[in-house]
Order: C-alpha cells, then structure tokens, then sequence
C-alpha cells in the first residue's frame, strides 16, 4: 500500500483506532500476525510455529511479535523459562479496536473491488485497468 493510500485508509478510520492501526502497518509482518490471530483467537503458538504458517522469517515475526505484545494486541507466556507463546489478547477494550479495524477494513476492500469492476472496459479484449 503506497503511503497516500495508507493515509486515506487511516483517515477513514475511527480517531482513536488510528495510532493502534498505524502501529500495525508500520510493523513489518504486523499485519500478518494480526490476520493470523483473527482466524485462530484462542490459539496459543511459539514464534517459530508463527512464522511457518506465515511463510515468513522467523526473525521478523519475532519482532512484530515483540512490537504486538508492547502494543497490548497480543499476550506472551512463558512456561518453564524455555517456551514462549504468543496469543491474541483478551483486553475487551483492544478487541473491540481490533473487531472495528477488521469490519471497516473488510467494507473498504468491498468498496474496493466494486471501483475495480466498475472501471472494466467492454469485452473486447483486456482491460487496462484489470490489474488494478
């Protein structure tokens, strides 16, 4: 997303989710992990585990990790001083932010879409504007 695209995203948004929002955007992977957690809330997983499932390295998972749990978005739990897992928070108060981000988020990639389909040309041959 170019950065004038992400401004617009963040102004659309509620004044007090944007700095939590930008936060994540600005976290290299954040939003993966986020995205991760929104389909796996009671999932509890080491950062290694994370990343596989993420595709990503595991040294930047790690430290958007490390960022999300400052950020209060997720938890860390430590058993035994050997295992760390990570897992989405239960703070109401972030969930709602989280829940809010998620449906404007999802109407916006909506709104989105029907822009896209709207600027296709006839038939009659590829659009330009297919790849958009």
């Amino acid at each position: 997303m170019d950065q004038t695209m992400r401004q617009q995203f963040l102004d659309e948004l509620c004044p007090r989710l944007r700095p939590l929002i930008g936060c994540v955007m600005d976290c290299e992977c954040g939003s993966q992990v986020v995205e991760f957690f929104r389909r796996r809330s009671r999932t509890w997983l080491e950062a290694s585990d994370i990343a596989y499932h993420l595709r990503q390295p595991n040294n930047q998972v790690a430290a958007a990790l490390n960022q999300l749990t400052a950020l209060g978005i997720l938890e860390r739990f430590t058993v035994l001083s050997s295992w760390t897992f990570y897992g989405l928070t239960q703070s109401a108060e972030i969930l709602n932010a989280l829940e809010q981000f998620w449906a404007w988020r999802d109407d916006w990639h909506t709104r989105m879409e029907q822009v896209k389909h709207e600027l296709q040309l006839p038939a009659r041959g590829k659009s330009s504007f297919a790849s958009l």
